[in-house]
């Protein structure tokens, strides 16, 4: 790139008004943050995957195949001492009386030349005799602490015992015992015979299992004692219950048949599993250094971060010259038409805003006129019946006064009554449902006592209670609502009305209330006539003619459950019912419990 050059892109680079330099920074950081979010998650992935795998694979794998393998090296020795212990040769000798010494001697000597181990011994119950590959070495005795495995064998059930114990006769060697029980032909104990492995033996095989798994491995006695250990093991004291960091878990360590464990030393973060040898009465452990399994996952990392390094400068390099190809005119132009753009679209969004506003406003009016004219369509046929009847026997009892009798009258005054009081209602829920379309969304909400609401809407109704012989239970508690609190009146009074209306003599209409999370639920019930579920389907519908008499033959308007619908949605709320014919009906509604927006 020529100074000239340089100097452009110097330019446009400090420029407040070019998106390039900023573009550059933007890409750089979302590549760089990308990549080591990328990187470091698919380490954390595989170190989780890694310990996983050792935790709960591989560690209890080699523990295991070490079990099994020191069962294998075992089992030879046992083996030959069970033939020892079965030989008819030993078993006449000992019977016998014992006689020629050198015989047993030579016999136990070819045992241990023939199987390559390290001694081969016989003690005799009868005389106490400890004969050993080299002769008769020595005798048992019972007060001696170091005979005690003699009198322990022979009184033990099992048939053979392995032990560790140190080897007398062979410069106290400390050696694997396999003491095997020997029976006369009539099985009852004659002596005890065995061989021995020198621990040094052992420890080459616990050499051969570091070279075979890779890992540390240590056999412990119950005391937490290390007996043999690999090279280059960690573990560098002579007890776990004292080493660096292991004495922390030794006690449960020692306590467990297996498991697995973790463990801090200078630092590093030990991983091992360990297994109990019932036959040895010890504990092989196996253990990893976290750290160097996870190495070559962190060079992983390290490689892949360096790479992804470069890649993200070289790709940033192409994207800066790429840019600084294009004429800063056309990124002027590019900025203008993104302007003119997103104007456009900001108008277009308007006019769309415009378009649905007003469409929803059409719909709405299309469905207020709508209701409006069903409504007073309904007002206006129901109102003409009674008024026509109203009139004809007004008429009839101006003309006919005189040649009628007092109970007649009587009669057709009463029904004038209840014809009159049909028009009263008609004519107040015309007035309320008025009223609700004059107001609009202007409601006085307050916070309210439903259960005050409910007594005063009881103190109006109790004379048609009482004169039908039905109870009113006000069992709404000291709950609140919030909302307009003459809607709730109303409301509350048309739903009472309603259950006093369908209610037979003897009846209960009971008013409760729950909350129900940030609402209340109120819940006027009756043990009235009930409905049909084709009646429910209806009895909310402004268009539906859903006007039944009462159980006294009252009469209603079928205007009081839409209104009061109209009336709880208004406040937030919802109405629903249940019912079913001869068992009452159950009428609910919600409303908000606190201060609420809707």
């Amino acid at each position: 790139m020529s100074v000239q050059g340089s100097e452009k892109a110097m330019n446009w680079w400090k420029n407040p008004h070019s998106v390039r330099g900023p573009l550059i920074v933007t890409v750089g950081l979302i590549l760089m943050v990308g990549f080591l979010i990328t990187n470091i998650l698919s380490y954390q992935i595989s170190k989780s995957s890694l310990r996983e795998a050792l935790i709960n694979n591989e560690l209890p794998l080699t523990s295991n195949n070490i079990y099994s393998e020191i069962q294998q090296d075992l089992l030879q020795p046992v083996f030959v001492a069970s033939l020892m212990a079965n030989d008819v040769f030993v078993k006449d000798w000992l019977l016998d009386g014992e006689k020629d010494v050198a015989k047993i001697a030579q016999y136990l000597d070819e045992i241990r030349n023939e199987y390559g181990l390290f001694t081969s011994f016989l003690v005799s119950d009868k005389t106490r005799n400890y004969y050993h590959f080299k002769g008769l070495t020595q005798s048992v005795s019972e007060k001696d602490e170091n005979d005690q495995w003699f009198f322990r064998v022979r009184d033990n059930a099992p048939a053979y015992e392995l032990n560790v114990d140190h080897n007398e006769a062979q410069g106290n060697a400390t050696t694997i015992f396999i003491n095997h029980k020997i029976f006369d032909y009539d099985h009852k104990f004659l002596a005890a015979i065995g061989v021995g492995l020198k621990l040094d033996t052992v420890a080459g095989i616990v050499e051969r299992y570091e070279e075979s798994f890779g890992r540390n491995v240590y056999f412990i006695d119950e005391a937490g004692k290390i007996l043999v250990r690999s090279q280059g093991a960690s573990i560098t004291e002579e007890n776990i219950v004292s080493g660096k960091g292991i004495s922390k878990i030794a006690v449960d360590l020692m306590a467990a048949k297996s498991g697995f464990y973790e463990y801090e030393r200078n630092g590093e973060v030990m991983l091992l599993n360990t297994r109990y040898i019932p036959e040895l009465g010890w504990h092989v452990i196996v253990e990893q250094q976290e750290a160097r399994a996870l190495s070559a996952i962190r060079k992983g990392l390290v490689t892949n971060s360096v790479i992804g390094i470069a890649v993200i400068l070289l790709t940033l390099l192409v994207v800066f010259y790429a840019l600084n190809a294009f004429h800063s005119r056309l990124e002027t132009m590019l900025l203008e038409s993104k302007m003119s753009h997103r104007q456009q679209e900001r108008q277009a969004s308007e006019l769309a805003a415009l378009a649905e506003h007003g469409a929803i406003l059409n719909d709405q009016l299309k469905y207020e006129v709508g209701v409006k004219n069903r409504f007073f369509s309904i007002i206006a046929h129901d109102l003409k019946s009674p008024f026509t009847s109203l009139l004809g026997m007004t008429q009839m009892m101006a003309q006919m006064s005189d040649s009628m009798s007092k109970d007649k009258l009587v009669e057709y005054a009463r029904d004038v009554n209840e014809t009159g009081n049909r028009v009263f209602d008609l004519l107040h829920n015309l007035l309320d449902w008025s009223r609700l379309q004059m107001m609009e969304n202007t409601l006085e909400k307050e916070i309210i006592s439903l259960e005050e609401v409910t007594q005063e809407n009881m103190d109006i109704l109790a004379p048609i209670a009482l004169e039908k012989q039905v109870i009113i239970a006000n069992r709404v508690g000291d709950i609140e609502a919030f909302c307009d609190r003459n809607m709730v009146l109303t409301v509350l009074r048309n739903l009472i009305a309603n259950a006093l209306k369908f209610s037979h003599s003897g009846g209960v209409v009971e008013i409760t209330a729950t909350h129900k999370g940030r609402m209340v639920e109120v819940t006027v019930s009756d043990t009235g006539i009930g409905m049909s579920e084709n009646k429910i389907a209806k009895i909310f519908a402004l268009d539906e003619k859903t006007s039944t008499d009462g159980t006294a033959g009252e009469h209603g308007t079928g205007l009081g459950l839409p209104l009061c619908r109209d009336m709880v949605d208004r406040n937030g709320g919802k109405i629903w019912v249940e019912s079913t014919v001869g068992k009452g009906s159950k009428f609910h509604f919600l409303l908000p419990a606190e201060y609420s927006e809707l």
